[in-house]
């Protein structure tokens, strides 16, 4: 936790855990070659008990010849929902600041073994998985860290009545409304009845379970690295044969993970969640999709799966006409056409070119319009005889839906001319016939 050399910020509340914490580690000081500086938050939600903490807090980091930092939370934590979540965050925002401003290493704070098993309990009881389980880390980030996250509460107070500082005790903690004071004040005191050895039990089994779930992350994140298309930070994808071949607490694992590094890890993925998106896996559609929390998308194209964050900025319908050979731009999907007339029927090259047609241009007609693919749109591809709808085209190419979104249809009248990027219609190719060609070229702007 701690090395030497280290300045370490100590989060005091004025409690008992914090101010053992604080007295242990003043006197391992002089040992570990650590210096500290004391960091207390108000948070200004009780206005009397709060003043006194912040006072206490003062005067003992005087009283040990301690560096003291305060900060009173503004006004809208007050009228917060989720209220202890932004106290939380609230908190840890201003101990960061504090370690910044003073170039230490190390934040402190009192976390117990009390706490631990609480926390794996509650966990418990809102149904999470191994991550919830693993119960709070005693390091984090390499920064936080938890010196007194193995002992036990009677331990601490059995401590601090044995020294002459004083501590303050939190009228809000005997608050049974909030889930964590029940657990502690009725149902813990009625497990320990069954199980003495209830707390280290709780200990030990965060602490097993928080190395499983390590090697698992350590896993999944090396497995993305190595095998996940990363197209932008919103936008990544895997491959369903790489993915399938995965067992399955890893794959849940590697589904979990991606999903938080498109959503930045904001919305916690639940179990249902990762499940719906393992179906896809296995689902006979060759394109199927599952809408998650926070905008998130998961569909399966085909041999892939992709996750991305869905956007407002959704293709709008796009129609533009070609009244003349030069160029123009598809500004809505960031290509340009650029159209050329070639008098005289020479040898050019077959239309095999992906981003270049050749098309008779005495079988056409101004203005030229180039546009979405539409539902029932069908064109007689090159080479065929008869009539293909456009959609049993793109399938059979396996082009995604996406893909056929930013697929311009150029047409002439009411034929189709040109699938972009795949295929002309049969009935407007070069022929010996041909008098004058029309070369339309389409690129990225």
């Amino acid at each position: 936790m701690i090395n030497r050399g280290d300045k370490v910020i100590v989060a005091v509340s004025g409690g008992p855990d914090s101010i053992c914490l604080l007295d242990i580690l003043n006197r391992l000081s002089h040992d570990l070659e650590i210096s500290l500086i004391v960091a207390h938050y108000n948070h200004g939600l009780r206005k009397d008990e709060d003043e006194c903490e912040t006072q206490l807090v003062r005067n003992i980091a005087a009283l040990l010849g301690i560096p003291f930092e305060v900060e009173k939370a503004s006004g809208h934590l007050k009228n917060s929902s989720s209220l202890e979540e932004k106290a939380r965050g609230a908190r840890y925002a201003f101990l960061e600041k504090i370690r910044n401003k003073h170039g230490a290493q190390k934040i402190a704070v009192g976390h117990n073994l009390n706490d631990q098993a609480e926390t794996v309990l509650m966990r418990l009881l809102r149904g999470s998985g191994p991550s919830g389980l693993a119960g709070i880390p005693p390091v984090r980030d390499g920064i936080i860290i938890r010196p007194l996250i193995e002992i036990k509460r009677d331990e601490i107070m059995h401590h601090i009545k044995g020294t002459s500082l004083p501590f303050a005790m939190d009228s809000s903690n005997s608050d049974k409304r909030h889930l964590r004071n029940r657990m502690r004040l009725e149902l813990v005191p009625m497990l320990l009845n069954y199980q003495p050895n209830l707390l280290e039990h709780l200990g030990v089994l965060s602490k097993i379970i928080r190395d499983e779930d390590s090697l698992l992350e350590s896993m999944a994140s090396e497995w993305i690295k190595r095998e996940a298309a990363i197209t932008g930070p919103e936008n990544i994808s895997v491959s369903l044969q790489s993915i399938n071949k995965l067992p399955d607490p890893l794959k849940n694992r590697v589904i979990r993970n991606i999903v938080k590094q498109v959503d930045g890890n904001i919305y916690p993925m639940e179990y249902d969640h990762v499940i719906s998106v393992s179906e896809l896996l296995d689902n006979e559609k060759p394109q199927c999709s599952v809408d998650l929390p926070n905008g998130i998308v998961v569909k399966r194209i085909y041999d892939r799966l992709q996750i991305t964050a869905s956007s407002d900025n959704e293709i709008r319908k796009y129609s533009y006409a070609v009244n003349n050979p030069g160029k123009i731009f598809l500004d809505d999907i960031g290509l340009r056409i650029q159209v050329d007339e070639i008098e005289g029927c020479l040898d050019y090259p077959a239309n095999d070119s992906t981003s270049t047609a050749y098309l008779d241009a005495d079988k056409l007609h101004y203005p030229l319009i180039a546009r979405n693919f539409k539902p029932g749109d069908r064109f007689v591809p090159l080479g065929m005889t008869g009539h293909k709808k456009i959609k049993n085209f793109f399938i059979d190419l396996k082009v995604p839906s996406e893909k056929r979104e930013l697929t311009p249809i150029l047409t002439s009248g009411d034929k189709i001319v040109w699938v972009c990027g795949y295929r002309i219609d049969e009935r407007f190719k070069v022929t010996e016939q041909t008098k004058r060609i029309l070369k339309v070229t389409i690129s990225q702007r």
